[in-house]
């Protein structure tokens, strides 16, 4: 019944407010930029919950039996310098363009053929994260029937729940839908977090017989986060994740369509502080249950679920039914806020880069919109594909991510330094060929930090983006004092 009432929930505030937010949507520019009218307060929260889902959840749950609690440097760089960074800079870049997507930026700086391979590369990438989305959206369904619902029908439960975030209203919808539930999802996790107190003192001396079971293993240093003595620490999560979020997120539309959508490069600054407050807190929850759930002493007593549902399990089989289902919502706030905002900024891409700008450039904005809507569903059976394989999370970050580091690097020439075709192409090609060799065949000479893809890839990317842009022939950067928005606008 929990699942019923927590699905019913999602689908009719969903509906709600995507009729609602319906009415104020007269053209495709509406549904995909709000025609640049966000205030801050929407801008914020519309912008800090797409960062979270499955990345600050599934997959550092995933890897915490692993990794230990060193993974919540994800969520602390992730709401530490990643969110300062778009807002505060990156954020208002793109909304100074007057351009509709990145692949559109791109291909107003290096030329048509690089935005559309800007486009195919960003959905494609994006299309691995969606996938996460979808299998942590499952989790928490899986939760909420107390496992009563094969896996499968969750992860088909879930792809409807992620396209109706944002069918009826865009980016409005998503963005309301967020304020809502940026609170619910702090409140429900640490909720539940706080009632688990009580069920391990019943079952194993509370939390300190937790600490004691670590300690009895010789793997106390896996409850230690902050061990920045540790080199393996500072190359192997630290630095991968700074560098892979900061330029993959820079350059993802995802993460870029509530700047897109901001009234002013004000709206676009204001509530930093707020957005760090909800992103940092979003994490912490679902690893300590994982690194809990993962314990003898606890498997002994809940069964041994497997990494990819472990804190779902220990909170059936801990949690009242109510407080479970409390948890599975939160949980719910932010992979939706994620998913819902990947498919439809896949969507877009494909509707603006490829469909129209590629193949019928005079497309009117009537066809568009009804191609945006079908776009959606198509992205979001892309989605399927790959969440019914049920791979490992953390990596498929990893791997997706690591895409995004050459094109930040001639991205942020191209806006701020210099516009170079020349040298953004031979850095797209010789790092995305690096990127395939060090995944697929890395070099036996690799070893230690080398043998991740992330450090030969953005060893590439700097040295070729920067010194070939600065030395080959090129013209003025997009973002140069000369130009202005209403320029930028109408050469577009």
């Amino acid at each position: 019944m929990a699942w019923i009432i927590a699905v019913a929930y999602f689908a009719i505030i969903s509906i709600v407010v995507g009729v609602y937010t319906r009415r104020k949507v007269k053209n495709v520019s509406d549904f995909t930029k709000a025609s640049q009218g966000m205030s801050w307060i929407v801008v914020v929260f519309a912008f800090t919950l797409i960062p979270l889902g499955a990345g600050h959840t599934l997959s550092l749950w995933e890897s915490a039996p692993g990794l230990g609690a060193s993974v919540m440097w994800w969520g602390i760089i992730t709401g530490g310098i990643f969110l300062p960074l778009m807002m505060l800079w990156f954020g208002p870049w793109v909304r100074q363009t007057g351009l509709n997507t990145i692949p559109e930026i791109m291909e107003k700086m290096f030329g048509k053929a690089f935005g559309r391979l800007n486009a195919g590369v960003n959905i494609a990438t994006w299309t691995g994260i969606g996938a996460a989305e979808t299998l942590a959206t499952a989790s928490a369904v899986y939760g909420l029937s107390g496992g009563g619902i094969p896996f499968v029908w969750c992860t088909l439960i879930a792809l409807i729940l992620i396209v109706i975030y944002v069918y009826f209203g865009g980016i409005l919808q998503m963005a309301i839908l967020n304020i809502i539930n940026a609170f619910v999802m702090i409140i429900g996790s640490y909720l539940g977090l706080f009632m688990l107190g009580g069920w391990l003192l019943a079952n194993v001396n509370g939390w300190a017989g937790i600490k004691e079971i670590y300690e009895s293993a010789g793997t106390l240093q896996m409850l230690q986060s902050f061990d920045l003595g540790n080199q393996g620490m500072w190359f192997q999560v630290i630095i991968p994740v700074t560098v892979l979020h900061c330029t993959a997120g820079a350059v993802a539309q995802n993460m870029n369509s509530p700047f897109f959508a901001a009234k002013s490069d004000e709206d676009c600054r204001k509530g930093v502080f707020i957005g760090v407050f909800f992103n940092c807190l979003a994490s912490p929850p679902w690893i300590i249950m994982a690194l809990i759930a993962c314990t003898p002493a606890v498997i002994n007593i809940i069964g041994d679920p497997g990494a990819k549902l472990a804190p779902i399990q220990l909170a059936l089989a801990s949690l009242p039914t109510p407080i479970v289902g409390v948890m599975m919502i939160s949980l719910l706030c932010a992979t939706l806020s994620t998913g819902g905002a990947t498919v439809m900024a896949n969507a877009n891409v494909l509707t603006n880069d490829i469909l129209k700008n590629a193949l019928n450039p005079k497309m009117t904005d009537e066809t568009k919109m009804k191609l945006m809507k079908v776009c959606i569903l198509i992205c979001a059976l892309f989605f399927a594909i790959p969440a019914f394989l049920n791979a490992v999370i953390f990596p498929v970050f990893l791997w997706c991510f690591s895409f995004g580091i050459p094109v930040f690097v001639v991205y942020f020439m191209g806006l701020k330094i210099k516009v170079s075709k020349s040298a953004a192409w031979v850095t797209i090609i010789v790092a995305y060929i690096v990127n395939f060799w060090w995944t697929f065949w890395t070099p036996s000479w690799a070893t230690g930090p080398w043998e991740l893809n992330m450090y030969p890839v953005t060893v590439v990317s700097i040295v070729l983006g920067v010194v070939l842009t600065l030395v080959m022939p090129g013209g003025p950067p997009l973002l140069d004092k000369k130009n202005s928005l209403e320029s930028l606008g109408k050469s577009a």
